[in-house]
């Protein structure tokens, strides 16, 4: 029976700890106990991880770039060109089944695959017509209507749209006929001793008597971490006992963003640059509050699989951005204002039952929909739905697993290290 070869396109640094790059590991990894061979063309930045059935290959790096940041950039649209010759080349070698195209990726997959009779999944993590649209040379009617034209022309070619949370609604109302699925991603929930909590606690100099408020992502403004501080200044004028915690700040953004609480007399505001991903758990440990003050955007973030993962109450704005993953009863929602923010943070703090409720609900909710082996067979479903021909899919997924080359004891550990095992009823985290 022949195997599956699978070519992953994803125009990102592969691998950094962050949301598009989480992604795709867990895709690979998840192919890679379902037996497929797979291939991630990348950028030619980030660092290698070993993962089963899978090779990381990079396109050329021609001005020779170090980081490529997250959005459009003058230095995403050199590695984008570079990315499309290298992925041409591969398409010319006829050696895959699927091609798995990452955002952007897709549309270049939409060009280049029907050349080769080559099929391809489009992984859309965004809307991209509505992420360019907040740059100035997009906003003009002529250009939008050019950007949807082109988003329909790569959605009526892909086999299969699978998409963040939130945006298959866009999806169907652009082209309704398409295949279309969102993606339900594990929780990380790694265990974390007291002594490392209590470690990172005394590094960041917070007083032993304060809650920690602690928001994790990157600080694109439309994640609302201006918003976020903005808010928090509210709180701190009713309540001294509160201290926030914002991870994944550039040295840049930290530098510029103490600064300019320092100016305005706000304290208690503490900016740390990205960490990694086995970090991570560390700090939602020490986080009385988990917040995501997301403000724009359809798609859910990734980091919120990890939030309810924790078992920590979870606030969040009320919009497409987090609703229905959360609701009132799994998150303390609020408006998304400076004011309805803060009245919702304090609020929380003056309820701990309700606020650990909540956080118990998400965490419920997250070991019974977003558990390891469900995601794996969503990998499955969405590969046989694209390939519903192709026989390596007909067979029982238990004959998959001993082709993967993944041993049952690896596969063990990754699910209690990367995800929630789905056999328990409390959380992983402790």
């Amino acid at each position: 029976m022949p195997d599956l070869r699978v070519l992953i396109v994803t125009p990102q640094p592969f691998y950094e700890d962050r949301g598009t790059p989480i992604a795709i590991r867990y895709v690979a990894r998840a192919l890679g106990e379902l037996g497929v061979d797979t291939d991630i063309l990348a950028f030619p930045v980030g660092r290698d991880v070993e993962l089963p059935r899978t090779r990381i290959t990079r396109c050329g790096n021609p001005l020779g770039l170090r980081s490529v940041p997250i959005g459009f950039s003058w230095r995403k649209v050199v590695m984008d060109l570079s990315l499309c010759r290298a992925f041409e080349r591969r398409l010319a070698a006829g050696r895959y089944d699927l091609v798995h195209a990452v955002e952007e990726a897709a549309y270049i997959a939409a060009f280049l695959c029907p050349r080769y009779r080559q099929p391809f999944i489009y992984d859309m993590a965004s809307a991209i017509p509505l992420e360019l649209q907040r740059k100035f040379l997009f906003r003009t009617v002529l250009a939008k209507r050019c950007l949807q034209a082109v988003e329909r022309h790569v959605l009526e070619r892909a086999r299969h749209v699978v998409c963040s949370a939130g945006l298959a609604g866009y999806v169907r109302a652009r082209s309704p006929t398409v295949a279309v699925s969102e993606w339900c991603f594990p929780g990380y929930a790694a265990p974390v001793a007291a002594e490392q909590v209590a470690k990172l606690r005394q590094s960041l100099h917070i007083p032993a008597r304060n809650q920690v408020l602690l928001y994790c992502g990157n600080f694109s403004r439309y994640q609302g971490v201006d918003l976020l501080v903005d808010a928090f200044r509210l709180v701190r004028s009713r309540s001294s006992r509160l201290s926030l915690v914002c991870v994944g700040a550039t040295e840049h953004e930290i530098r510029e963003r103490t600064a300019n609480c320092s100016a305005h007399g706000l304290d208690r505001v503490h900016f740390v640059k990205r960490q990694r991903r086995e970090r991570m758990s560390e700090y939602l440990q020490l986080a009385d509050y988990l917040i995501s003050p997301r403000s724009a955007g359809c798609n859910q973030p990734l980091k919120l699989f990890d939030y309810m993962a924790s078992g920590k109450p979870i606030i969040a704005t009320r919009g497409n951005s987090h609703q229905p993953l959360l609701n009132d009863g799994r998150a303390m929602l609020a408006e998304p204002t400076p004011q309805g923010l803060a009245d919702t943070i304090v609020h929380t703090m003056n309820s701990p039952s309700e606020a650990r409720a909540a956080g118990q609900k998400a965490l419920h909710y997250a070991i019974k929909h977003h558990n390891w082996e469900q995601f794996v067979q969503q990998v499955h479903d969405v590969y046989c739905d694209a390939l519903p021909r192709h026989p390596f899919l007909d067979q029982p997924k238990a004959s998959a697993e001993k082709k993967s080359g993944v041993a049952s004891n690896e596969r063990l550990t990754f699910r209690q290290n990367l995800a929630l095992p789905s056999s328990r009823g409390e959380g992983a985290s402790g």
